[in-house]
């Protein structure tokens, strides 16, 4: 089992603030990192990334910028070079590293590149200068430094004592099953989990920011009229698909506000957070309850990534995220262990195989659906309404239905992925040969 202090030091490192969309972010920072070690004007940025990362982070936009792509993103972070504010170094764009960045991609200095060698989250940046060559590496999580090389000399390198210790947790929890997961955190008090409110005040923030700013293409304001109006009603459910609907659509269209995320990105954050917090507050839970449900949902959330793999072609956000927090309202909800089992065999039922298509204001769609899903099914779960262990690629116990879904994601997704990404490519190319159809690419996602 973990301990209490191997928990709170996880949370606290893995539950962490992000600004903008942490595909771009990640390319941002490694080019930040390579900077603080580059000498003299820089003229040429090289980034390979793996397919994933390159997928993510095509549309994306980007907070305080106007324009999207990962070659916007590491121009900036090489223009910044501020590693040290990790996940919000974009926070730190003013008009001058704007323009100096779409001058360096004006002349052709960046180019990105997917390494088909890596599997995992890799990012690889390197700066050319007329004093030499610098590069840096992340790899596995978005913050993850694992060595900065200059001139072919090494300057950083992650030891491996390290390294192990960062996994050792993770290893930990996945040999664990999801009731020991809460039973571990039932054993935690009140004034050790009360940051996680931080995360459940700053998404909701974030959630409110298209109430006074147009973003994306209007999706929470769809939604808002429609409850206005009483086409919709102002029911739990809904109120939890604008909440999600709202945060992402404003997230990945580039809003300067923060994201508590969780298991590496911000959308996750938003997907555990709000339908675990809305539903705390429609049911009058104490404090202590909100707080271990949003701690135990974001446990279940790295415990199903960890599994599935932080980017796939299966859209973790929805699948993995919201099967948390399916797992946290039931109990919340004062479901037992068996009925959590439950919710987690209902979202495997239901919205496993939504794919990845990379990130973009679209999300907003497939979050709001799969939060919806994550109530319907702890509904169901706490009325000992389950699917049966026989239908299709559910099993008997919630730590089988969830090796079942890694198994789809890992194994029989592959080829999916890479038709994903093919015509995410084709589409880019036409783009560029006929602007006047699609628009300058770097700004389509800012279309309204």
């Amino acid at each position: 089992m973990l301990t209490n202090n191997e928990i709170i030091s996880f949370l606290k490192k893995d539950v962490a603030p992000a600004l903008g969309c942490t595909e771009p972010v990640c390319v941002a920072l490694c080019a930040a990192y390579a900077s603080r070690h580059a000498d003299g004007d820089l003229l040429e940025i090289s980034v390979k990334v793996n397919a994933n990362i390159y997928k993510n982070g095509m549309s994306a936009g980007i907070p305080h910028f106007n324009k999207v792509g990962l070659e916007y993103a590491a121009a900036l972070g090489a223009l910044l070079k501020n590693p040290g504010k990790e996940l919000e170094l974009l926070e730190d764009i003013t008009p001058e590293i704007a323009e100096e960045a779409a001058r360096l991609i004006e002349r052709g200095a960046v180019s990105v590149a997917i390494d088909p060698s890596e599997k995992n989250l890799y990012v690889s940046c390197e700066l050319r200068t007329r004093q030499g060559r610098v590069r840096a590496v992340i790899r596995d999580s978005h913050t993850n430094l694992v060595d900065i090389q200059k001139d072919e000399q090494i300057i950083f390198e992650k030891s491996s004592e390290i390294k192990q210790s960062e996994n050792y947790f993770v290893d930990k929890l996945k040999q664990m099953k999801l009731s020991e997961i809460r039973q571990a955190v039932d054993s935690l008090s009140e004034d050790e989990l009360l940051f996680m409110l931080d995360g459940a005040d700053m998404n909701e923030k974030l959630a409110a920011y298209s109430e006074t700013h147009s973003v994306g293409v209007g999706i929470a304001d769809t939604l808002r009229r429609q409850m206005d109006s009483g086409f919709l009603t102002n029911s739990l459910m809904n109120r939890i698909q604008l909440l999600v609907s709202s945060a992402a659509e404003s997230r990945l269209d580039g809003c300067p506000l923060s994201t508590m995320s969780s298991s590496g990105a911000g959308t996750k954050g938003l997907v555990v957070i709000l339908p675990i917090s809305e539903t705390a507050k429609t049911i009058g839970s104490t404090r202590e309850q909100e707080v271990k449900a949003l701690a135990f949902g974001h446990l279940v959330n790295r415990y199903i990534n960890a599994s599935v793999g932080k980017l796939s072609a299966m859209c973790t956000c929805a699948m993995a995220s919201s099967t948390a927090a399916s797992a946290a309202i039931t109990w919340l909800l004062g479901g037992n262990d068996e009925q959590i089992g439950h919710a987690v065999r209902n979202m495997t039922g239901t919205i496993t195989g939504m794919v990845c298509d990379g990130g973009k204001v679209g999300c907003a769609m497939k979050v709001s659906i799969s939060s919806t899903a994550a109530l319907l099914c702890a509904l169901t779960a706490i009325d000992n309404s389950a699917l049966r262990p026989t239908d299709g690629i559910c099993s008997q116990t919630p730590e089988d239905c969830i090796a079942n879904i890694a198994r789809i994601a890992n194994q029989g997704m592959q080829e999916t992925d890479r038709v994903i990404l093919n015509i995410m490519e084709e589409r880019t190319k036409r783009a560029i040969k006929q602007p006047c159809e699609q628009h300058d690419i770097t700004t389509i996602t800012n279309l309204k």
